[in-house]
């Protein structure tokens, strides 16, 4: 080091100590930031499955729910009962919640709920229900559950 970049430290040495502390100090904020977001979105994907859980084992513990999942429900025959399109519309909403997150940058992706969006909505209650109700919802999610059912399914 030369005798003016010690004569410049010596006659700067606070400023470049505070420089020095701040600089430091956004690079901790930085990684604090970036570790409250991982475990944030770990948290959420958590949420988000044991609300999942919860829902799915309505359909096995509440009774009237048994249509649901039935490929060849007759509705005109038996249309939609309150319980049913209750039922349909959490999971509509746990759907939306699905959808926000991994549109948020969580862990869960949209690639991961395309194909349960497009199976679950091939089938004549939850159609119904969604076909009822959706004028209600967002645009942008009322767009993504359009397009999953408009994509083919495996074949």
């Amino acid at each position: 080091m030369g005798a003016q970049a010690l004569s410049w430290i010596e006659n700067n040495w606070f400023q470049l100590l505070q420089t020095i502390g701040v600089v430091g100090g956004l690079v901790f904020t930085g990684i604090t930031i970036r570790q409250s977001t991982r475990a944030r979105r770990a948290s959420d994907l958590l949420s988000l499955t044991d609300q999942h859980r919860e829902l799915w084992n309505e359909v096995y513990t509440r009774p009237g729910l048994e249509r649901v999942f039935a490929p060849q429900a007759d509705l005109v025959g038996k249309p939609v009962t309150v319980a049913e399109e209750r039922f349909l519309n959490e999971v509509i909403v746990h759907f939306q919640m699905g959808w926000q997150l991994a549109t948020a940058g969580s862990l869960l992706t949209l690639d991961a709920m395309k194909a349960d969006v497009r199976t679950f909505f091939e089938l004549p209650l939850p159609q119904a229900v969604w076909e009822a109700t959706r004028a209600g919802r967002d645009a942008k999610f009322i767009r993504f559950i359009e397009s999953c059912r408009q994509e083919p399914g495996p074949t």
